[in-house]
């Protein structure tokens, strides 16, 4: 009776330090594993609105191409990039959006652009927009053949770009930062910050 008794004990034993060992290696893995899904639910949520931003660039660069130097460029541009940020709705997360004279087919706006300082000096003009100027009325931009005193893209009018073939078209930028906040505040920080930009030769006519 004794020996069964003993070797009961040691197989309790046993199982006991079984289940002690497993719940130390759950513990363990319980945090790793929940921070590869809360890694891959959050980056993936930001590559999607990195996507959302590239392709609402796309679209805003397209129309300020095919409007040349029309007097509603900008409105257009913001209209058309108000449209296409449809899965980002929370337009506060659109930090600065610039629509700037591009040297190049690659230039990046200048720094104090990329700041919020709007610029009408040659060749690095731009007006600076957030995301509440997505929602601007028409009205705001006032003037006919040139901008009012108070329109928000009085810095580089359309107006006054150049879309003549003889003479060569300008490139039109639109450059934009968006942030993007953790869901799960898992990470470091607040969140990450996006940047894009988007760049097209205004549509050349020939007079």
């Amino acid at each position: 009776m004794s020996v069964r008794r003993t070797l009961r004990r040691a197989r309790a034993r046993r199982s006991a330090g079984d289940r002690g060992a497993a719940l130390t290696e759950l513990v363990l893995i319980v945090p790793i594993f929940a921070m590869i899904v809360c890694g891959v639910l959050e980056f993936g949520m930001a590559w999607r609105d990195s996507m959302t931003v590239s392709n609402a660039l796309r679209s805003g660069a397209r129309v300020g191409s095919n409007m040349g130097d029309d007097r509603y460029a900008d409105y257009d541009v913001l209209k058309a990039i108000e449209s296409a940020m449809r899965e980002i709705p929370d337009t506060a997360r659109v930090q600065r959006l610039v629509i700037y004279h591009a040297n190049t087919s690659s230039s990046a706006p200048t720094a104090s652009c990329m700041a919020g300082t709007p610029s009408s000096t040659a060749p690095n003009q731009c007006n600076v927009y957030t995301g509440s100027d997505l929602s601007r009325l028409k009205s705001d931009f006032a003037g006919t053949t040139s901008c009012g005193s108070s329109a928000p893209d009085r810095f580089w009018c359309p107006t006054s770009r150049q879309n003549e073939q003889a003479l060569g078209a300008d490139y039109l930028g639109v450059w934009m930062q968006v942030t993007y906040t953790w869901i799960t505040h898992m990470f470091p920080g607040t969140g990450l910050t996006i940047k894009d930009r988007a760049i097209m030769r205004l549509e050349p006519r020939l007079d």
